[in-house]
């Protein structure tokens, strides 16, 4: 095999180094019309208030209706883990799943 013998590996670069050439000029030239057709979204930063506004209406609709809380952060909770997002959509579904379980957990015990 070529690759273990370093004099037979020089030599098929050496043959092959044209084709190499021009292959990697080829990826470079679909990668930058890939780059030129599909330009990426410029990031908003997300400010304090943007982060705070699902946790506070977590908090209002677990003391309303907990199930409901329940299920919308464990909805959260999945969507993140599906899609790959950022840390604060875990942090959020998991504050709305543990209100939403800390109030449901309340009413029964207030109903007993």
């Amino acid at each position: 095999m070529p690759y273990k013998d370093p004099q037979r590996k020089r030599e098929w670069e050496q043959r092959h180094c044209r084709q190499r050439h021009a292959r990697r000029r080829e990826l470079r030239q679909i990668e930058a019309a890939w780059k030129e057709a599909h330009p990426e979204a410029p990031m908003e930063p997300v400010s304090g208030a943007a982060f705070m506004l699902p946790m506070v209406a977590g908090g209002v609709l677990a003391a309303s209706n907990p199930k409901l809380a329940i299920g919308a952060g464990g909805v959260t909770v999945l969507f993140a883990a599906v899609y790959k997002k950022d840390w604060r959509w875990w942090i959020v579904g998991l504050l709305i799943l543990a209100l939403g379980l800390f109030f449901y957990w309340n009413n029964k015990k207030e109903k007993k």
